[in-house]
Parts: structure tokens; C-alpha cells; sequence
């Protein structure tokens, strides 16, 4: 099909270009004319199907451009684009034939709707149904897009100005709840895994395909779009009159099943508490993220609530979260000394925190922010630009709660990582290692002993008494001694405690061996030192 667009601004003939992809609808925009006079050369010579024109321009109008136009005979639509909202204008433009008449600033979900009605008229007797049926499809996938663009848009945050939300929804065609509504957030888990194995990578029909079986659950009551920034998630903006999101649970559990039999894809659902105001929908949105990430990985339930009052509640420090702290201790040991024996160690700690019965119990939000602490710890080291694309990579994956591409992602980044610093590893300080085991023996200090360190940083014992010493200057011993006596001599010197229970207190359940040790490195018996602290502080 021909297209001529006709209007005295420059700007109006690229935003037409931009708005519609006539390459992909098979359309050839044929001209392009700044007034009637070249319009009327351009219809003579390309005999285009249809006319987008302004009314006012030089030479020649838009309305002495469509009297000639009636009168040559040529039968290509006209939809008339002018800023100009009179009645005498539209309806002078209407006596001349004009097909459709649309003001400006031109708004694409018009302009898309006018033209998938033109193009249906001029081709009704030209084109087969299934070509029709094709551009229909195409101009209804650019309006859907807008759409879908402007809620993502209200659910991050982009738009919070309710009275812009009302207007750029009206324009798009959008029926905003009018009363109380929840936000639902539709999460299809191994997405891109299942992408290729079911769908051989065709996004658009799964899309496609989802989208309808979600209208046809949800109804007229909700607004159904895809989340432009998540590639597996959808989001509903269903209507709640009785105020209650719990209530939708029958709902979305036929919907969830529907999903799971039709498309072949898991998926776990998200609910916000209701809201009232439109101005509201980024709040809710979170809330439904935030009940998304409180479902347990690899439990049973895949519908979520948000419920202010336990979100709240601190959580203490989970075992996935323990064995990632232990993974980024193995990364550290590693970067800084080189001193980790057996590369395989920090491998079989990776493929341990991914098996399934250590992420079993473990929510999402736990899990993701363990994975983040570890990022956030592996980030600063050097590395090549191979390593950071897949340092960014295991990023949005994790955002993404791809469990086993993750995992695949950061077994190929740590194996490439232990390559780099094969050699370089070797010349390292130690001072973040030492730095660690001191912490580590800070607060261990009464039962800590030399094998449980060795074994807790994955040191040769032999290896790990050097490392000690050189960074120190004291040796494992001396340096553990020291301080059960400093914390001995704070306690004989500020409490009414027994020697004996100060000798518990410090590690040593010996109170013999307790104040010969205290004699050694003090000067005096535990008693005298107390009596003697006791008579300086009298003095002063």
C-alpha cells in the first residue's frame, strides 16, 4: 500500500516515520509534500492509497488539496492531522470526503486505531483475509505497546502525577479502576530456559498466548500488561470493590493452573494490599515484589499476599546466607594468598550452595540478597572485560531469580578468575586473610584453637602458623594468650568475680595453669594484680 503525508512541518513528516513501522506493515511511504501544490504532483505521479494532511498550509490548504483531490477522481483515503478543533474546519474537511479527522499533537494509540480502520476499508476488496487479518494484528501490537509501555512506566515510579496518569490513560485507550484496586505480579519461573526448550525462542506467541488466557481469567475488571523491564513478568491491575485482596486467591489459582496446563510454564503470583488512588500503583506494585520474594524457593505455595506487619519483622542470619559468607571467605583467600590448597574446595562450596536441599526453605529475598553480599564482595577485584560482562551478567540474573543460569554463570566466571590470578595470587599480602582470622579469633578467643582456625580458613596448619607470624609478629598462640589475658585483667580489675570463674570466663578451665599463664605474662598472681589495681585507683 502507498502512503503520501503531507504537512508544512518537518517535524510532523518524522514523527509520522517514527510512530508507524511501515516496513513491517509491507507499506511504502511514497511522498513526502509541504503543500497542497506538491501534494497534488506527488498524488498525480505515485497514485497513493491513502493521505495523511494537514488543513493549513502555504500555496495551497489541506482543503483545496482534498476539493482537487475529489474532483480527480482518486479514490485513496484521507485522514486529516490539523490543530485546529472548530467545528467548520472538520466539518468542511468531512463534505470533502476526509475518512477520519484527528487533532494535534497527534497521539499514537489514535492514530494507530484510524489507520487500522482506513486500511481495513481500502483493502476489503483487494487484499485476502489473512493479509488483513495481519495488519490489523501489527497496528493492534504497536497500540498494545504503548500501553504496556506507559504502565511500566506508572509501576516504576516514572509517572506519580495522578491527574498525568488519568489523561495518558484516556489516551491510550486505558479503563484506570475507579474504586479500589490490587496489583498482581505474574512471575514465570525458568523463563528463558523454557523459552528455547518450548518455544524455540518465539517470545511474541508465549506473550501472545499469556496475555489472553490472563484477560480471559481476570476479565473486564483488571488491566493486563507485560512488564517492560522483566522479561518473565506480567502484571495485573485488578478492580476490588469489597477491598479485600484475599478474596482473588480462587481466582488466581484457576489462573496459575491455567498457565502451568496451557503454555507449560510455572509460574508464582504476587498480590499488594488494595489500594485506593491511582497515584498509588508503584507502591503496589513493590508490595507484590515484596510478596513475590517472601515464597519459599522450593516450597509448595506460589501465591503470595503482602502483609505489612511480617515484612517488618528482622530476620536473623539464614544458613544460605552463612555458606555464602563462607563462599566469599574462599574467593578472599584465594585473591589475596593463593593459599587455598585445592582450587575444588571453592567449586564444591558453590555447587553445595545451589543444590536443592540447601536452597530448600530458603525464600527468594533471602536468597537474592545473599548472592548480592557476594557480588558486591567479588566486584572490586580485577578482572578482564570477559569477566565483567559475566560479573553483569550474574547480576540481572540473580535480579532475575534464575537459579541455574546463575549458578552456570558463576562457575564460568570463578573458573576463569582462578586462571587469571594463577601466578599473580602468589605475591599477595595476606592482609584481608589476617584481617579475617583476627576477627575470627576476637570473637572466639575462649575455645578458638589452632586446628579450628586452620580448618575454618581452609589454611595447611603448617601454612597457616607462617602466614600468622609474618603478618603479626607473634605467633597463633601468642597472639590468642594475649588477648584471654587482656580480657582477664579487665575482669579481675572491674568485677567482684572469683579467680576461678575469671579463669572460665577467658577459655581455661584450669585455674592453676590459669594464674601461672596470668604470672607469665603480667608479673604477679591474678590476686595481686586485682589488689594492686584496686590501691592505685584509692589513690587516685
Amino acid at each position: 500500500m502507498r502512503v503520501l503525508i503531507v504537512d508544512d512541518e518537518s517535524a510532523v513528516h518524522e514523527q509520522l516515520m517514527t510512530l508507524i513501522p511501515w516496513e513491517e506493515l509491507g507499506w511504502e511511504v511514497v511522498g513526502h509534500a509541504y503543500n497542497g501544490e506538491d501534494a497534488k504532483k506527488l498524488t498525480e505521479t505515485y497514485r497513493p492509497n491513502l493521505i495523511l494532511t494537514d488543513l493549513k498550509m502555504p500555496l495551497l490548504d489541506g482543503l483545496g488539496f482534498m476539493s482537487w483531490l475529489e474532483k480527480s477522481g482518486n479514490a485513496a483515503k484521507v485522514i486529516v492531522l490539523s490543530g485546529y478543533g472548530e467545528f467548520e474546519y472538520s466539518r468542511s474537511a468531512f463534505l470533502l470526503g476526509a475518512y477520519d479527522y484527528l487533532l494535534k499533537p497527534i497521539q499514537e494509540s489514535e492514530l494507530l486505531v484510524a489507520l487500522g480502520k482506513a486500511v481495513d476499508q481500502i483493502r476489503r476488496d483487494t487484499l485476502s483475509q489473512s493479509d488483513r487479518i495481519n495488519e490489523k494484528a501489527v497496528l493492534g501490537e504497536g497500540l498494545t505497546l504503548k500501553q504496556d509501555e506507559f504502565l511500566t512506566q506508572a509501576i516504576g515510579a516514572s509517572l506519580t502525577d495522578e491527574n498525568e496518569i488519568v489523561v495518558q490513560a484516556e489516551r491510550l485507550m486505558l479503563r484506570l479502576p475507579e474504586n479500589g484496586y490490587a496489583a498482581i505480579a505474574v512471575r514465570f519461573l525458568d523463563f528463558e530456559e523454557q523459552m528455547q526448550a518450548r518455544y524455540e525462542g518465539d517470545r511474541t506467541a508465549f506473550y501472545f498466548a499469556a496475555r489472553n488466557i490472563m484477560r480471559e481469567i481476570s476479565r473486564s475488571s483488571s488491566l493486563v500488561f507485560r512488564n517492560l523491564r522483566q522479561s518473565n513478568e506480567f502484571v495485573l491491575i485488578k478492580s476490588l470493590s469489597d477491598k479485600k485482596a484475599n478474596l482473588m486467591e480462587p481466582m488466581l489459582s484457576k489462573l496459575q493452573r491455567l498457565l502451568d496446563e496451557g503454555l507449560k510454564m510455572r509460574s508464582v503470583i504476587g498480590v499488594s494490599t488494595c489500594k485506593q488512588r491511582i497515584s498509588k500503583l508503584a507502591a503496589a506494585y513493590s508490595e507484590s515484589q515484596i510478596a513475590l520474594e517472601s515464597l519459599k524457593i522450593a516450597g509448595d505455595l506460589k501465591i503470595a499476599f503482602h502483609d505489612p506487619l511480617s515484612a517488618s519483622i528482622p530476620k536473623g542470619t539464614s544458613t544460605m546466607e552463612m555458606l555464602w559468607s563462607d563462599i566469599g571467605l574462599l574467593f578472599d583467600l584465594l585473591a589475596e594468598t593463593g593459599s587455598l590448597r585445592d582450587n575444588d574446595k571453592l567449586i564444591a562450596k558453590i555447587e553445595q550452595a545451589f543444590h536443592e536441599k540447601t536452597i530448600e526453605g530458603t525464600s527468594v529475598s533471602e536468597w537474592k540478597q545473599a548472592m548480592s553480599d557476594l557480588v558486591r564482595k567479588i566486584d572490586p577485584y580485577p578482572m578482564n572485560e570477559d569477566m565483567r560482562i559475566l560479573l553483569n551478567e550474574v547480576k540481572a540474573s540473580v535480579q532475575a531469580v534464575r537459579i541455574p543460569y546463575t549458578k552456570e554463570l558463576l562457575l564460568k566466571w570463578t573458573e576463569l578468575f582462578m586462571a587469571r590470578n594463577a601466578d599473580a595470587m602468589k605475591s599477595k599480602s595476606g592482609k584481608p586473610l589476617i584481617d579475617a582470622i583476627k576477627k575470627y579469633i576476637d570473637e572466639n578467643y575462649k575455645t578458638v584453637s589452632l586446628d579450628q582456625a586452620a580448618e575454618r580458613f581452609y589454611l595447611n596448619k603448617n601454612y597457616f602458623c607462617s602466614l600468622f607470624k609474618n603478618m603479626t609478629d607473634v605467633s597463633f598462640m601468642e597472639y590468642v594468650t594475649d588477648l584471654r589475658m587482656e580480657h582477664a585483667k579487665r575482669l579481675l580489675a572491674n568485677s567482684n568475680l572469683k579467680t576461678y570463674e575469671v579463669a572460665e570466663m577467658v577459655g581455661y578451665s584450669d585455674q592453676r595453669y590459669f594464674s601461672q599463664v596470668f604470672r607469665k605474662h603480667t608479673g604477679t598472681q591474678p590476686t595481686q594484680y586485682r589488689q594492686n589495681k584496686s590501691n592505685k585507683d584509692d589513690q587516685a
